[in-house]
């Protein structure tokens, strides 16, 4: 999937696991001040 956005619009929900397994979605923080999201790619 592959979504274009302009800036300052919102991020689309999405959902991802957490280090604990546990499925978090972006929009249970919706209304929250901030959120930061951290990625890691793993290198061979």
């Amino acid at each position: 999937m592959n979504i274009e956005l302009d800036t300052g619009s919102p991020a689309p929900d999405f959902e991802l696991l957490a280090n604990t397994g546990q499925k978090i979605r972006l929009s249970d923080y919706r209304g929250k001040s901030h959120v930061v999201l951290f990625f890691v790619r793993e290198y061979n």
